[in-house]
Formats: structure tokens, C-alpha cells, sequence
């Protein structure tokens, strides 16, 4: 049986700490992550697009799960490489993504960082993760769990999840960044699995009960941080699009004087040519008078 990491040996007790509480979470990750599958398997049911079908808005959707109101917020994964098209642009990702806090008011308990497990997670993976868990803002990583998606059991039968994680430096690195706090959802359960969504809603509750006042990472501050982002990059390409037009006056005038000057020496030897008196010819022509 593969082990869920962070709070080892904490029972499902923590699942009645917040009796009356309703839990908002935000899947983000990169595309066919996993992220709608996960959707629906914490929801139980089929409340997101089915693997193989692109999400391109982020999404709400809710439910009871376990006794509890849970909403959960699908969002558009970003792409290793830009395929073309405006729907896909790295921009338009990032701000859907950041749409996702409209639809979880007041805030979200928890951004559940989709990551497919795999053995040879790089380096550069992991910094593109954390540019987009950044986006969030500065109290991100206090709020965000990273949730690893198994295809199978059996691809961690000689082994557990825990020791996969400390074999790996750049998925360490990363779950460190989020306070040391992981699980794994499998695609394909066996019987006498535990219940490994009842276990992340515990991990969650956990991390609320811990962060106390700042129990949740709110939809206000968030959003107020990327209209400013938004703004400071508008200005930035405002002024690299004057640098630009500059750069293009100034390049226009050298190419105008270069040819003003060509064409004066073309008419000079155009003269010289056609006809020019030489000193012969004016001495000549002064004899004559």
C-alpha cells in the first residue's frame, strides 16, 4: 500500500476539528496533469471534462464530500512550449488561472499543486512550477499542497511515496517549498485502499487549523496583486514599444542622410560628366573674348 506523505499517523479524527466548515480548493498544474480527474475524484462524481479534453477557463464546481461543502476550481494548465494560438498563449494561462480566485470567495483553504508523478522531474519542471504557484502572491506556498497523480499502485509496490520524494532532489526541493506537505490520488484504486481523499481533506483542515489567522489565502489580496502585476507589465511594454519606435526614427534618419548624401555625390559626378568646363576650355574661351 503506497503511503500519503506529510502528516503521517494522523487519523481521520481532524476531519470533525471544523464540523461546519466549507473547504475551497484550486487544482492548478501543468496540462494533462491530472487536474480534472482529481476534480472528480475529491468531488465523486463526473463534474469536470473527462481526461483528453483541453480546459482553457478555470471552472467551479461543489459538492458534499465526506459530510462537508467542498468547491473545487479546475484551472487551464500551462504548456512546456507555446503551440500557437491565442487560447493557448502563456498569458492568457496565467490569467485564467488567477480568474480561478473570483470563483472561490472569499479565498481558498488550499492550491492543490497536480504534479504526475515521474522519475525524471527536472530541474527546469520545477521552476516553471514555481513561477506559476508564485503568481498567487508571496503567502502562496503556505497554502499549497502538492498533490501527485499514480496512474497505478503497482509503479510504487517496492517502494513508498515518501522515499520516491526523497530520491527525487527537484520534487524534494519542491515539497519542501510547500512545508513539507504531499499525497497521492491513484488513478485506479484496489479494494482495502484507504480512503485517500478523506486523508487529503485531513492534510487541508490540517493546514488551516495551523495557519490560524491566516487560515486562508485570500480572493481580494490575490487579485489585487495581479491588477498590480497586470499594470507594471503594460507599462513596461508601453515604454519597450516607445524604445522600439525610436530605435526605428533613429535608424529611418541615418538611412535618409546616408542617401541624401549618395544621391548629392551622384549629382556632382553626374556634372562632371555631362560637361563640366574644364580649365581648357575656360582659358580657351577667354582667349576668344
Amino acid at each position: 500500500m503506497a503511503e500519503a506523505g506529510g502528516s503521517d499517523g494522523q487519523s481521520l479524527q481532524s476531519l470533525s476539528l471544523l464540523p461546519s466548515m466549507s473547504l475551497n480548493l484550486v487544482l492548478i498544474g501543468e496540462r494533462e496533469a491530472g487536474k480534472s480527474a482529481v476534480g472528480n475524484a475529491i468531488l465523486g462524481t463526473s463534474a469536470f471534462d473527462q481526461v483528453g479534453t483541453k480546459t482553457r477557463a478555470s471552472v467551479q464546481r461543489e459538492g458534499t464530500v465526506r459530510g462537508r461543502h467542498v468547491v473545487v476550481v479546475d484551472t487551464p494548465g500551462w504548456e512546456w512550449f507555446n503551440l500557437g494560438g491565442s487560447l493557448a498563449s502563456p498569458r492568457n494561462v496565467r490569467k485564467e488561472m488567477l480568474a480561478s480566485m473570483k470563483l472561490c470567495q472569499p479565498g481558498a483553504h488550499a492550491l492543490l499543486l497536480v504534479v504526475p508523478l515521474s522519475f525524471s522531474f527536472s530541474g527546469r519542471e520545477r521552476r516553471v512550477v514555481e513561477e506559476h504557484v508564485e503568481l498567487f502572491g508571496p503567502d502562496a506556498w503556505n497554502h499549497t499542497l502538492v498533490l501527485f497523480t499514480v496512474k497505478d499502485t503497482k509503479l510504487l509496490r517496492c517502494s513508498r511515496l515518501q522515499e520516491e520524494v526523497e530520491d527525487n532532489g527537484e520534487l524534494k526541493q519542491l515539497v519542501e517549498k510547500c512545508g513539507g506537505r504531499y499525497h497521492a490520488l491513484y488513478r485506479q484504486t484496489s479494494s482495502g485502499e484507504p480512503d485517500l481523499v478523506a486523508e487529503l481533506l485531513a492534510k487541508i483542515e490540517e493546514m488551516v487549523v495551523t495557519a490560524n489567522e491566516k487560515a486562508m489565502l485570500l480572493s481580494e489580496r490575490v487579485l489585487e496583486l495581479a491588477k498590480q502585476r497586470e499594470k507594471e507589465e503594460e507599462s513596461r511594454e508601453e515604454e519597450e514599444r516607445k524604445e522600439r519606435e525610436e530605435e526605428v526614427k533613429r535608424w529611418r534618419a541615418a538611412q535618409t542622410k546616408t542617401w541624401d548624401r549618395g544621391e548629392k555625390l551622384s549629382w556632382n559626378k553626374g556634372l562632371t560628366h555631362q560637361g563640366s568646363p574644364t580649365a581648357e576650355q575656360t582659358f580657351i574661351c577667354c582667349k576668344t573674348q
